[in-house]
């Protein structure tokens, strides 16, 4: 059950940003670890995970497995907020090779960036904001070529 939770939480947080199959490669193991640390801090159930296959997060504890892998991966601040320049970094990093894609994730990033002007209730945690980049992603992702 882990894995397959590992996995789809994995794919969620990396696939709005445009990462392709080979640079997912190099990136699996960092971000299963990554996983398996939110998760170990926050537990997922196996109803849990049918919600955010279907784009929707269904608790406080999704939204903080969520926030804890952004901020982990750099694509959300300490402070909560989402980090245009972490994902413009990675992006940089793992789609050097690919200009078009590049642009495109780079673009996608800005364009979500409307989440660090909406008022959250936690503050610092990050969970509530990690809820609305989720949302924005998933809503926007095919406006930029990709695809969940």
């Amino acid at each position: 059950m882990l894995r397959v939770v590992v996995i789809c939480v994995c794919f969620l947080v990396i696939a709005p940003y445009g990462i392709n199959a080979s640079s997912l490669d190099d990136l699996k193991t960092v971000y299963e670890n990554v996983i398996k640390e939110c998760v170990g801090d926050y537990p997922i159930t196996a109803a849990d995970l049918e919600l955010i296959k279907a784009r929707q997060i269904p608790n406080d504890d999704i939204k903080c497995v969520f926030a804890c892998a952004y901020k982990k991966t750099g694509m959300m601040t300490e402070e909560g907020m989402l980090s245009v320049e972490g994902i413009k970094d990675m992006s940089q990093k793992y789609l050097s090779d690919n200009p078009e894609q590049l642009r495109k994730s780079k673009e996608f990033a800005e364009a979500c960036s409307s989440v660090n002007d909406q008022q959250v209730s936690d503050g610092t945690k990050g969970c509530e904001r990690a809820a609305l980049i989720f949302k924005c992603s998933t809503e926007k992702i095919t406006n930029f070529g990709f695809e969940l």
